[in-house]
């Protein structure tokens, strides 16, 4: 472990996942990889939040992430834990860390990219239990006749991502596009149904209000289904 918080970049065999997916009947990606990654490292060291990129029709994809645990304290992990598959899945030597910063300063404008599930969970007016998670945009679209929805679907979740930075604290949106938008269906444990809901990508750009709480955020990441490939920042020059 490490005191400073690591960007790791890995690359995956993305025929190999597969294979082992269906070797341990896991039909969701995103819940395959929380597996790979824990039975992989461990839960302590595993990435999180983390990002996958595997093109369609190509060979390799890259795993992104942060922690807390270097390339060699992965490698090492991987050394004991991973079964030879999970080895081939990803290789050792094509783990890569970098050190993040440890000073953020106030005010420093950055741009960003993060995929999210912009869910909310409404609650019940009668016990004010927690209900399902729900698609942000849907729940307010149902408050209109058809048609009648004043606010696209970037609006609404731009307005959920404000809120999200907000509770976390560390930054400001100053702006936020929807690149892509797609309904996905997820599991999170096995042997359990699945739930359909949003998955989307968003750029933008936001202004850091406190140092300490935005390296906070960037361990912790934005949103919930942070363990599952959801919520990691990946900075850029602002534009």
């Amino acid at each position: 472990m490490t005191e400073s918080l690591q960007m790791i970049r890995a690359e995956i065999n993305v025929r190999d996942f597969q294979r082992w997916m269906g070797m341990r009947r896991l039909q969701d990606p995103d819940h395959a990889m929380h597996c790979l990654l824990v039975e992989s490292f461990s839960r302590e060291l595993a990435p999180k939040p983390f990002r996958v990129m595997t093109p369609r029709g190509v060979r390799n994809g890259c795993l992104y992430g942060y922690s807390y645990a270097g390339a060699d304290a992965l490698r090492d992990a991987a050394a004991m834990f991973a079964c030879p598959l999970q080895s081939g899945i990803i290789p050792a030597g094509r783990i890569e860390s970098k050190a993040m910063p440890t000073e953020w300063p106030t005010g420093k404008r950055l741009g960003f990219e993060v995929r999210v599930r912009p869910i909310v969970r409404p609650t019940k007016n009668a016990d004010s239990r927690p209900r399902r998670e729900r698609d942000a945009f849907q729940l307010e679209a149902e408050r209109y006749d058809k048609g009648e929805m004043p606010r696209s679907r970037e609006q609404v979740y731009s307005e959920w991502l404000v809120k999200q930075l907000d509770t976390r604290g560390g930054a400001r949106l100053e702006s936020a596009m929807l690149q892509s938008f797609q309904r996905t269906r997820v599991i999170r444990k096995r042997h359990s149904r699945y739930s359909e809901g949003p998955d989307a990508l968003m750029r933008g750009n936001l202004v850091i209000t406190n140092g300490d709480a935005f390296a906070k955020l960037l361990a912790q990441g934005v949103g919930r289904h942070r363990a599952y490939g959801y919520g990691m920042l990946l900075l850029r020059p602002a534009h």
